[in-house]
């Protein structure tokens, strides 16, 4: 042991780049696991949810025990990524960050898998620092660690295939790895439908005429590759065939979907299959180029899957790389492994309408590429290396900037924040029935979620909407009811509204709480009605502003870039809000007052230059505004004899100037 650890040691103290680009990587990945991205996707919500029931009652919430793949919405999830979260959720309970846990910790695995193969096929050390460079500061790769998508398993289980596939040509045993690898990934995700035999059948024809491995070792394999694809084998079958019923065993059930998503992939065998081929390759060479596929949770722009310099650099490697196919050594072997891979992803986007997430197994094989293009730069003109690495660490820095500071704000609404806030408190704080808005995508999933409903429960009173959908709509479970919620003061129930509806003209009846995106109104039936005025001598109320300290984050308020929340000198409390310099930058906040008043707005602010504003409009219509002198010390700010109908739509703004501004303490009071 103590000869293993100097020989570790040894190796650390004379290379220390690579450990320490790998915990550069994993301290991006790891902060702020369970807050960024904000809020929480619905396949996230849906496959964690499914997780916990079938950990703790056996089933999923479509009652199928032990499937080895869910129903979920209707047209069916992979279960892979329920079964692998099931032990942080088992740890620590259901909720974002252990949802997500599995993510990063296949992301971490995915880094350091990835260095070892670039040690193999490029075998200078020079190369595989820049591997792993490349790889810890690679937006796609930081952005696929952190969030709980069930297809990001297949680029990790397919990059440890190749890696034990390389190993295979020192010792067959290693063919075993390879082969269980490919078998899980099947689990993964479906475009490994067709990724998976393509590349197998690829790689068994490379190791035949390589004579890298013997032909008893690849039969061996076959058989075990067979074995473990049945199940699923069997479920595309049950599932393509309409007379075939599901299977249940003591061990595992195989479903039978609403409407099998796998038709996405084999609907191109129809009769236009040339046709729809090249609509994906085209589809696919345009995301390549600008980087994006349109979804702001797969890439942020400019910096796409790999910075703008990443294509260029693949190009260059992949044309130093071809001249691979004709070498029998341990090298060439592994970088024709690469070239199939990559020719296998590339057949696969062929097959399948193309974004980022379904055609991610290509990633790993384009920054090997990058990698080989950074070495023959390299060779041709020394000084291209270090100016090239000096680009790609300020876009890494750029980006690292923009998905912590700018990306929260901004995938917030799509991953409706603060819905599950709603759900808890409108739960806890009334026993009636609880209408939740149809703005939340699959609104159910989000109370099954976060209150970690009995499944039992959820199958005895479910209704649907489009019984035998794709995507079955939920309209009511329980005490539950999903649409548009249209508060009547005459039911004692709650209803949890987007924050941009408007509030019922009766809003004195009702008990309010606003959150980031969300708001809930309980019937104040029974209870006091949570606009009464405060007697004589008592503090004054506030007044329709909600976290005015930003000691809830962002809770209530809408951020534009260059803004957000920070801790670095509240004038009260752990947080303040900032405004970078730039009169583009604003904070706001859309409210009603609950009763026709007076009111007085104040705010404390300090501002490292002039321009900037404070305001109130009401309906879009400036009422009140004054602006921020530069004061490096808070001072209270105060707009006095703000004339507030109820249930107007009224916003409050903050607007850059020349310089910082630090906010804190917002309040109305009448």
């Amino acid at each position: 042991m103590s000869t293993w650890l100097g020989r570790a040691y040894e190796r650390l103290r004379s290379n220390p780049w690579p450990v320490l680009l790998f915990l550069l990587g994993a301290v991006i990945r790891m902060i702020y696991t369970g807050a960024v991205p904000a809020g929480l996707n619905q396949d996230e919500a849906s496959i964690g949810y499914d997780a916990y029931a079938i950990l703790h009652y056996g089933i999923d919430r479509n009652g199928i025990h032990l499937p080895i793949h869910l129903i979920a919405w209707g047209s069916g999830q992979n279960a892979l990524y329920a079964y692998l979260s099931m032990p942080f959720i088992w740890l620590f309970g259901l909720n974002p960050g252990s949802v997500r846990a599995i993510s990063l910790i296949m992301g971490l695995i995915g880094m350091a898998v990835f260095y070892l193969l670039a040690k193999r096929i490029f075998t200078t050390r020079s190369a595989s620092i820049a591997a792993m460079f490349l790889i810890a500061i690679n937006p796609w790769h930081i952005m696929m660690s952190r969030w709980a998508l069930e297809s990001n398993l297949l680029p990790t289980l397919i990059l440890l295939a190749v890696y034990f596939l390389i190993r295979s040509f020192e010792s067959p045993r290693w063919t075993y790895g390879f082969t269980i690898m490919l078998g899980l990934s099947l689990y993964a995700y479906g475009t490994a439908y067709f990724f998976v035999p393509v590349f197998a059948l690829c790689s068994v024809f490379l190791l035949l005429y390589k004579r890298a491995v013997p032909l008893k070792a690849i039969i061996w394999n076959v058989l075990l590759f067979v074995l473990l694809a049945i199940p699923i084998l069997l479920f595309i079958v049950i599932n393509r065939m309409q007379q075939l019923d599901s299977v249940v065993t003591p061990l595992f059930s195989i479903p039978k979907l609403t409407m099998p998503r796998v038709e996405e992939v084999s609907s191109v065998f129809s009769g236009q299959l040339l046709q729809t081929a090249f609509g994906n390759l085209r589809a696919l060479i345009k995301l390549l180029v600008s980087g994006s596929d349109g979804l702001p949770w797969n890439s942020i722009s400019p910096y796409g899957y790999a910075y703008p310099l990443g294509l260029p650099l693949a190009i260059i490697g992949l044309t130093a790389l071809l001249p691979s196919f004709q070498k029998r050594d341990p090298k060439g072997l592994g970088q024709s492994v690469v070239l199939l891979w990559l020719l296998a992803s590339v057949l696969m986007a062929c097959i399948t309408s193309v974004n980022i997430n379904r055609i991610n197994v290509i990633f790993f094989p384009l920054m090997l590429l990058m990698t080989s293009g950074l070495m023959w730069l390299g060779k041709k003109w020394k000084p291209s290396v270090p100016l090239s690495a000096a680009v790609m660490a300020v876009f890494g820095l750029l980006f690292v900037t923009v998905y912590f500071r700018d990306f929260p704000n901004e995938i917030g609404p799509a991953f409706h924040e603060s819905i599950g806030e709603a759900v808890q408190y409108a739960s806890q704080e009334s026993d009636g029935k609880i209408y939740i808005t149809d703005r939340v995508n699959m609104p159910y999933i989000y109370v099954l979620f976060y209150q970690k409903i009995n499944p039992h429960t959820f199958l005895d009173t479910v209704q649907y909407a489009n019984p035998g959908a794709a995507f079955q709509q939920v309209t009511s479970f329980d005490r539950y009811v999903f649409g548009q919620p249209v508060p009547s003061g005459e039911e004692a129930a709650s209803y949890i509204i987007w924050n941009g509806d408007p509030l019922p003209a009766d809003i004195d009846g009702y008990k309010l709480k606003r959150f980031a995106n969300y708001t809930v109104l309980i019937a104040a039936s029974g209870t006091e009605s949570s606009a009464a005025i405060p007697a004589a001598g008592e503090a004054p109320l506030l007044e329709g502003i909600s976290n005015g300290g930003f000691e809830e984050g962002a809770a209530g308020w809408s951020f534009t870039p260059g803004t957000g929340i920070g801790n670095n000198k509240p004038y009260q409390g752990g947080s303040l809000a900032y405004l970078d310099p730039g009169s583009d930058r604003s904070i706001t906040q859309t409210f009603s007052v609950p009763v026709t008043a007076e009111y007085t707005l104040s705010a404390w602010i300090s501002s490292g230059g002039e321009g900037g504003k404070l305001g109130i409009r009401v309906n879009g219509a400036v009422i009140a505004e004054q602006e921020l002198p530069r004061n490096e010390e808070y001072q209270e700010v105060t707009l006095h004899m703000l004339a507030l109908q109820q249930n107007q739509a009224t916003e409050i703004y903050i607007t850059g100037g020349n310089g910082w501004i630090n906010l804190d303490e917002v309040r109305l009071e009448r």
